[in-house]
């Protein structure tokens, strides 16, 4: 072992015998050995040096063995300390103890095997706290290292539900632009006929029709420009789960391809939950456009039905969407959730729609479960902790 790396005996005492005596008793130790017969030495040498063990008279008559303890334990904790001590009373004890020393031996020094025996134990004490002080570093390290690594997920997780919501956005663009191209269309003949119109009241009531049409195409453009803004933008707040509910029947409704299936509803009311409203309409939204998509497989000309409903019971906020389409196989319900999974042609989905209800809903402390019918049906329940 190196001189540097060897463990360090501050030994005090202003008897030369007794320091003769501990001499002998450590020289053959692997340690590095300062003999000091002065306190205020002994302060330098702990100020100066760094001191594992000191092995201290109490009664020095410069400076006291409980000073130097206290000394070395404000410059390292882990620094031991044994106590010399004439006076074996269990105030000296007490004392001692009070301080944070390891131990004491009495004087006159009749068992030396004792003292290195004390030592020892000392030594053994100081490198279980200095392994205990490496493992807290390395678990405070580790455990930075994990949130470090959770954040980066959570972040990761926030970018693939807005891809997925984005690429939902194309299915519905369709009958967006359908949509708005009605009112726009209206808008264009009405400005026309205002123009070449001499009767003014008339052409007042073709503005109040213009503004009408005018105030359709921003309702449009304010449900779509919400569903589509970054989730992680918006704070934690108290949703009312029937409004959300609705937001999204209204933005899958506008898409053209389901406007063959009928949607009904039956929504409790005062429900609530602690979420972002958009993460939770984007879950209503993937399951209604879902379950309007197969509800048209299976009812291509009509009759295809698609049912919402929520309420409260157990302590749980529930609420189901279901449909009276094909159903799914059930050695297929296992993978639904699963990320990419998608039984559509290439190019008609993601296989993220599920997987990304699936995050949301778990992310709020909710559960999500589905029940299938090969050839009558789906229904999926959610869970979700009540919210008084």
């Amino acid at each position: 072992m190196s001189e540097a790396r060897r463990k360090h005996l501050l030994v005090v005492d202003d008897e030369p015998v007794i320091l003769q005596i501990l001499k002998a008793v450590f020289e053959e130790e692997p340690y590095r050995l300062t003999l000091l017969s002065s306190g205020r030495d002994a302060l330098r040498v702990i100020a100066e040096d760094h001191v594992d063990l000191l092995l201290t008279d109490k009664n020095l008559p410069d400076v006291g063995g409980m000073e130097l303890l206290r000394a070395a334990k404000q410059k390292d904790a882990l620094t031991e300390v044994v106590i010399i001590t004439g006076y074996g009373s269990l105030e000296t004890a007490l004392t001692a103890l009070e301080f944070d020393a390891f131990d004491y031996v009495l004087k006159p020094l009749n068992n030396v095997f004792d003292i290195r025996k004390k030592v020892r134990q000392a030594f053994q004490k100081q490198e279980i706290a200095l392994e205990n002080r490496r493992l807290i570093a390395e678990l405070q390290k580790k455990n930075a290292e994990l949130e470090e690594a959770l954040e980066e997920t959570r972040g990761l997780q926030a970018e693939l539900i807005q891809s997925e919501k984005l690429a939902g956005i194309g299915t519905l663009a369709a009958g967006i632009a359908h949509e708005i191209s009605s009112p726009l269309f209206g808008i264009m003949g009405l400005a026309e006929a205002i123009a070449d119109e001499q009767d003014l009241a008339l052409a007042q009531g073709y503005a109040r029709d213009v503004v009408e049409y005018c105030r359709t195409i921003r309702d449009i453009v304010v449900e779509l420009s919400s569903y589509s803004r970054v989730a992680t933008s918006e704070y934690l707040t108290t949703v009312e789960l029937s409004r959300v509910v609705l937001d999204a029947l209204r933005l899958v409704e506008r898409s053209a391809p389901v406007s063959d299936v009928r949607f009904e509803t039956d929504l409790g009311a005062g429900l609530y939950l602690n979420a972002r409203t958009n993460e939770i309409q984007q879950v209503f939204v993937n399951l209604v456009k879902n379950a309007a998509e197969a509800v048209l497989e299976r009812h291509p000309t009509g009759g295809g039905v698609v049912r919402i409903a929520s309420g409260y019971g157990d302590g749980w906020t529930w609420a189901t969407v279901s449909d009276n389409g094909p159903g799914i196989p059930e050695d297929k319900r296992r993978l639904i959730f699963d990320p990419f999974y998608t039984t559509k042609p290439p190019g008609k989905g993601t296989g993220l729609g599920l997987n990304i209800v699936y995050r949301i809903v778990t992310k709020y402390r909710g559960s999500i479960q589905v029940q299938s019918v090969l050839g009558e049906g789906t229904t999926f329940e959610l869970r979700f902790p009540v919210e008084r």
